[in-house]
């Protein structure tokens, strides 16, 4: 584990009681789930970053799926005939 810095902010109280819910049924402090749940929430943002800047790359080397074939994609889902997802084309 790295170095410890020490981050105050305010919560709603209702947020407040959830927490300590949680972390009592957890046997954890309240402290332990926020940092928990901000660890997650920093993973997500850094992966949907990454995923957006792969994709300017991508764009950038003219390799784009048609949004045709990306709408039937998305409406394939849940079908029992769901397609596999369409490769980029480069252009």
């Amino acid at each position: 584990m790295g170095k410890t810095a020490t981050l105050t902010f305010r919560v709603d109280a209702s947020l407040k009681e959830e927490l300590a819910k949680i972390a009592k049924r957890e046997d954890r402090t309240t402290s332990y789930i926020a940092e928990q749940a901000i660890k997650d929430r920093v993973a997500i943002e850094q992966a949907q970053i990454k995923g957006i800047e792969q994709a300017i790359e991508q764009a950038d080397r003219g390799e784009l799926i048609p949004h045709d074939e990306v709408k039937a994609w998305v409406e394939s889902w849940g079908t029992y005939n769901e397609l596999p997802m369409p490769k980029p084309k480069t252009t």
